[in-house]
Order: C-alpha cells, then sequence, then structure tokens
C-alpha cells in the first residue's frame, strides 16, 4: 500500500498532488479567499472560505466601499461600511492568506516525497453514477470554457462538484450585478442606462472570479496530462521491459526551495 499518493481519482474527479509556487497560492487568495486551497486541492476550505468571503463582503460592503474609494467619494466609502460585519471579515481574509502559504509548502515536500516513492495510481475509475478517468487534456480549451463561464473548465476537467459550484455562483454574481443586462445596454448605445443598473458590491467579485477559474481549469488540465504521461510510461516500461523508451521527453523539473 502506498504511503504518499501522487494522485486519486473519485466520483468528483482527480485530485492530485504538484509544485506550486506559494506566492502564486498566497495571490489568489488575496484575490479571493478560497482561492488558493482550491488550487491546493482542498476543496472543503475552499468551498467554506469562498462563500464567506462572499456573504460577509456583502453585509460588511467592503466592494461598494471599494467602489466609492475608486471614484474618489472617500467620505461614502466610510459611511457605507458595517464596523460589526468588517472585523470579523478582515481576520477570516488573513487566516485564508496565511493558511493557503503554510498549505503550499506542506503541499510541496508531500509532493516530493511522492514522487520519491512513485506509487501506482487508478488511471480510471467506473462507478454507477460517473465515470472518470486520467485523459489528455486541452488547457487552453479548459481555460477558454472557463473564461466564458466560470465553472465550464472545471466540468471539462471532470471536477463536478466544482464545477457547479462556479456555474452556480457566477449565475448569481450575473444576476445581482446586472452585468450583461448593462452588455446588452451598451450593445443598444445605451450607455448611461447601462451604467446606472450595475451594482458595484457585486460587480467587483467577477474579475477574480473568472481570472481564478481560467488559471485553475488551466493548471487542472496540465495536471491530468501529466499523470496521463507518468502512467503510461509506467505501463508500457512494465510491460515491455527490454526496450527503452522514449516517449514523452524528459520532463522539467521545479526547483524546490521551502
Amino acid at each position: 500500500m502506498a504511503r504518499r499518493q501522487q494522485a486519486l481519482l473519485s466520483l468528483d474527479g482527480l485530485s492530485c498532488l504538484r509544485w506550486q509556487d506559494p506566492k502564486i497560492i498566497v495571490w489568489w487568495s488575496i484575490s479571493f479567499p478560497g482561492f488558493g486551497h482550491f488550487l491546493l486541492h482542498q476543496f472543503i476550505r475552499g468551498f467554506i472560505l469562498s462563500a464567506w468571503e462572499v456573504v460577509i463582503n456583502t453585509l460588511a460592503h467592503v466592494n461598494e466601499a471599494v467602489a466609492y474609494s475608486f471614484s474618489g467619494q472617500f467620505q461614502k466609502a466610510i459611511d457605507v461600511l458595517e464596523p460589526k460585519w468588517l472585523f470579523a471579515y478582515a481576520i477570516v481574509y488573513l487566516f485564508a492568506i496565511w493558511d493557503s502559504y503554510v498549505k503550499a509548502i506542506d503541499s510541496n515536500r508531500m509532493y516530493h516525497l511522492a514522487k520519491l516513492e512513485n506509487a501506482r495510481f487508478k488511471a480510471n475509475l467506473i462507478k454507477p453514477w460517473n465515470i472518470t478517468n486520467i485523459s489528455p487534456k486541452r488547457p487552453v480549451a479548459a481555460m477558454a470554457c472557463s473564461f466564458f463561464f466560470p465553472g465550464l473548465g472545471q466540468l471539462y476537467n471532470n471536477r463536478i462538484a466544482l464545477g457547479f459550484y462556479g456555474v452556480f455562483w457566477w449565475f448569481t454574481y450575473m444576476t445581482m450585478s446586472h452585468s450583461h443586462e448593462s452588455v446588452f445596454l451598451i450593445l443598444t448605445g445605451k450607455l448611461t442606462e447601462a451604467n446606472a443598473i450595475l451594482e458595484p458590491q457585486w460587480l467587483l467579485f467577477m474579475p477574480s472570479v473568472i481570472g481564478g477559474a481560467m488559471y485553475d481549469a488551466y493548471m487542472s488540465a496540465r495536471d491530468h496530462n501529466r499523470l496521463f504521461r507518468l502512467e503510461q510510461k509506467r505501463f508500457l516500461s512494465e510491460r515491455y521491459p527490454h526496450f527503452r523508451l522514449h516517449l514523452f521527453g524528459r520532463e522539467k523539473e521545479p526547483v524546490v526551495d521551502h
């Protein structure tokens, strides 16, 4: 039995270890708490922290205050904030950043040890409700799916729960911010009305969400490709031990400094 696994297939898709720059994980946690944990495949923490960000940010009117600050209305920004929610928001926000950094360093160590052990992992899983497998993916296609509608790139990568979670929240952001109604009004030349119907509290969530969904979809597709190559090389090397196989070239190793 493997002591440290590199990858695991389940009904919800592929979970795996991979080397990641802790600074990039921190950046995504700053952009949207929970996103750094999603990249580390810490999905329960990611779901809770990202939902917390939306709910408590809305109750504290943080995005609304940011929008007023961008337009130079600093007094309005101060007046609109709710101090009773703001304090809790700040503590959890900072915790999400710190925790994702610590988890990234720990994940890199586990990845290094798991790679040395080189344990077997399943390449496909068939269950009554779903079929999942490790198969070649197109990272750009995954990223494009999440660009047009966040969550679809995750579904392309067979990540069911995260995909529908992303679709649900993106539909919520569109509805509450009136973003697509505004785009329609812009296309029909009604610029004043398009600006008037926008809700900045919900609109400011959207850039981070679309960027995070695209990055996660791209990296998850690369994980599929990397693990597919690894499993295929192991299988063929064992099947044909007397032949020297050079199938995919030598993979570039990350520099692990933690």
